[in-house]
């Protein structure tokens, strides 16, 4: 299957929504990573899949995410939700519905959400996402991601190695020092 746009996505997701208004359900998504980013925060991103908690109709949502699969010719895992484990579980006030049907809403994380999830993630892959995260939250430095990661995901703090990480991406976007560095490598999970 080939990387998927936020134009791929929103049709695929208007096919779920037919598909519930059908069945006489209404579902309800929060959206992270990658997916996120493409439908609020960088229209060019392309991402292989969707990372959704199944907040509201789960196993219809799941039925007719299987039926599109079906239809279009993707893996079944085109909308999944292996990410939920890492979704922080402070509620996000400051969601963004990116797709509203009278079947189907689709919220996405908020920046701060998204970065927090980034920022303890640490991964090279997410360097671009960080730094446009970090421009819309209006962050400059790692102890205010830090202070970010333990509001939203309370009692947890970035450890060393997410913090020299951080910091790196930091550097690289130019709020510090080395803004000509090359971005950072991964810098260790938790």
């Amino acid at each position: 299957m080939r990387p998927l746009s936020a134009d791929d996505m929103r049709q695929a997701l208007r096919e779920v929504a037919q598909q519930l208004e059908r069945a006489g359900v209404q579902g309800r998504l929060y959206v992270a990573g990658g997916a996120a980013m493409a439908l609020a925060y960088d229209a060019e991103r392309l991402t292989r899949d969707i990372d959704a908690a199944i907040t509201h109709g789960h196993n219809a949502v799941i039925e007719a995410v299987r039926a599109v699969a079906r239809a279009r010719g993707w893996p079944s895992t085109w909308l999944n939700e292996q990410a939920m484990f890492h979704m922080p579980q402070v509620p996000d006030r400051h969601s963004q519905v990116v797709f509203d049907h009278l079947a189907l809403q689709v919220a996405v994380a908020s920046p701060a959400h998204m970065l927090a999830m980034k920022a303890r993630a640490a991964r090279a892959q997410d360097v671009a996402d960080v730094v446009r995260l970090l421009r819309r939250c209006g962050l400059t430095s790692a102890d205010e991601v830090d202070d970010l990661v333990e509001a939203v995901y309370p009692g947890d703090r970035l450890s060393p190695r997410q913090r020299r990480w951080i910091e790196d991406v930091i550097a690289y976007a130019g709020h510090s020092p080395a803004p000509d560095a090359d971005p950072p490598e991964a810098g260790g999970g938790t």
